[in-house]
């Protein structure tokens, strides 16, 4: 094994994880797990990936894909703890982003009683900012297309860990070997220190037939577009827009989601007048892709709205024209659930007129159908409305439990008339 100053290949695993939110203080978790070997030429070596059982809600489903049923058999963190522990044994982490894949893989290994915070890591964004590729934010994609890496599926742990490795590669052979240690963040512990665990339950793959890109939402789009925009960030600012394009790829921004960017903004140590910069930076860039082909459309006003909102800018009618939008009401409800009680658990994934049905959303609907809207699962609940069918959220689990009724969310806005898509 190479010395614990070491940033020979040998000496590196590169990681990427897929999780169900922003923050591990937020209580999220990592959902999938990819960690990858080097070879001497710095190419990967061995790849091992496994799906995740996170025993909470998955959240952006539309983001990493993966729904509940792709669980069902797959091992929980501390499962395969055994095979962790071995690939992070006396090495460096190497991710995209290492501010949060250490988080979040430092917060999983404390959950499993393994304290070892902080890892050791190396953030290839910061390789990237070398090396000027990735436009101001740096994306993975953008960054693999600058070498003319494929940057495979992205939202998939083993892709992207294993493009994150190219950028690597691409590093060490633009400005050589010897320039990477001046990019670590600490020291690993020698191998022969290191915990161990004998737990190594089989692994779970994704499985590629119900893998598909759907459709990317508009702001998805845009967002991939105003990557390319010219202005330089700090580290620290690449690190949070990087996580504020995640928390906003499927059109979606959560007071819970706030709260995460609020943790992830402390954990790159910005200020609160930095924060504010960078909202309205990433605003302008939206504004600018938006205008790029001279029409903006009413559904492109509805996002840039949703994300003015979001980020607490009240101005944007000095970038943007912006049109009133009539709220639609709920179509003709189902009287037998009237007086019914519902409850909604996880990330919703229906529209209702082209716009994401929120949590907020879906309670007005409800009560606008006549049902009381209750806010835990108890023995008296009578319906629990799931985003996800396969969900094992504390809510769900209780409620199968209890012996409540679960309807899924696809079936549930017909049920009271609702027409969504």
């Amino acid at each position: 094994m190479p010395s614990p100053a070491s940033t020979d290949p040998e000496s590196l695993v590169v990681v990427d994880c897929e999780t169900t939110g922003f923050h591990p203080s937020a209580n999220h978790r990592i959902v999938e797990l990819a960690l990858v070997e080097l070879d001497p030429s710095w190419a990967p070596a061995d790849v091992w990936c496994s799906l995740l059982q996170p025993d909470r809600d998955l959240g952006p489903t539309e983001v990493h894909r993966i729904r509940g049923h792709d669980l069902l058999e797959a091992p929980r963190f501390e499962d395969v703890l055994g095979d962790v522990l071995d690939r992070l044994a006396g090495r460096m982490v190497v991710a995209h982003n290492a501010r949060f894949d250490g988080a979040f893989l430092e917060h999983e290994l404390a959950r499993a009683g393994i304290e070892v915070a902080p890892l050791p890591v190396i953030c290839t964004m910061e390789l990237a900012a070398r090396l000027r590729i990735g436009g101001a934010r740096r994306g993975l994609s953008d960054c693999c297309a600058a070498i003319g890496a494929p940057s495979g599926e992205s939202h998939t742990a083993e892709a992207d860990a294993v493009a994150c490795a190219a950028v690597l590669a691409a590093f060490v052979r633009t400005r050589g070997h010897a320039e990477l240690a001046a990019y670590a963040r600490g020291r690993p512990r020698p191998a022969a220190t290191w915990p161990r665990s004998e737990r190594r339950a089989p692994c779970k793959s994704r499985n590629r037939s119900d893998q598909a890109p759907s459709e990317p939402a508009f702001l998805e789009t845009l967002a991939q577009t105003a990557r390319t925009s010219d202005g330089e960030q700090t580290d620290a600012g690449a690190s949070y827009l990087a996580v504020l394009d995640s928390a906003l790829e499927d059109r979606r921004l959560t007071p819970g989601e706030r709260s995460e960017l609020a943790d992830a903004a402390r954990l790159c140590e910005l200020g609160r007048g930095e924060v504010r910069r960078l909202h309205r930076h990433y605003l302008e860039s939206l504004v600018t892709a938006a205008l790029r082909d001279g029409v903006v459309t009413e559904r492109e006003r509805e996002d840039l709205v949703l994300v003015a909102e979001a980020l607490g800018i009240a101005d944007l009618d000095d970038l943007l024209d912006r049109a009133p939008v009539e709220a639609r009401g709920p179509g003709e409800k189902d009287d037998s659930l009237a007086g019914q009680s519902v409850c909604f658990t996880g990330a919703l994934t229906c529209t209702l007129e082209g716009r994401p049905i929120t949590r907020d959303l879906a309670r007005r609907l409800a009560e606008r159908a006549g049902m009381v809207i209750a806010p835990r699962v108890t023995k008296k609940l009578d319906v629990l409305v799931v985003a996800d069918p396969d969900s094992r959220s504390g809510k769900a689990t209780k409620a199968r439990e209890y012996g409540v009724r679960i309807v899924a969310e696809t079936a549930f806005w017909p049920m009271i008339g609702v027409e969504v898509t």
